[in-house]
């Protein structure tokens, strides 16, 4: 039980983060951005995150850095579909060209690793809420 409620509090903070780090800039999120985001994070997880943190504890037993291993690998794994404009014929963002006749432009592999770079923050937090959460709930 201590897992799950772990799983929910770390998914709200991705939620809430994630479009932070899309946006690439520290703003309020819109109430209906974040519950979009919240269900894609609660959807995947499941698929992605829970059996990453198993495999990942299992092998390398728990302790805090396989926790942020975890928690860093599957933000990774799912935000890597949404920052690389894969499929585009042309895509521009503040007047730089990211994607021009179906190729990403060196532009557009700098602007997409940056917001991999932010995903990994943001699943490093996670990761830490995961952690304290799992440590408080078991005092309680």
């Amino acid at each position: 039980m201590r897992t799950i409620l772990s799983f929910i509090l770390a998914s709200l903070v991705v939620a809430f983060l994630a479009p932070i780090a899309i946006e690439m800039k520290f703003t309020t999120v819109p109430i209906g951005i974040f519950v979009w985001s919240l269900i894609i994070v609660l959807f995947l997880l499941p698929f992605t995150a829970f059996p990453i943190y198993k495999f990942i504890t299992k092998s390398c037993g728990y302790s805090l850095i396989t926790v942020l291993k975890s928690a860093v690998a599957s933000t990774c794994l799912v935000s890597f579909f949404f920052v690389f404009p894969f499929g585009l014929e042309r895509s521009v963002v503040n007047g730089n060209v990211l994607v021009e006749n179906g190729s990403i432009t060196l532009i557009g592999y700098g602007y997409s690793f940056l917001q991999w770079f932010l995903f990994s923050i943001v699943g490093l937090i996670a990761g830490f809420v995961f952690y304290i959460s799992k440590i408080e709930f078991r005092k309680s």
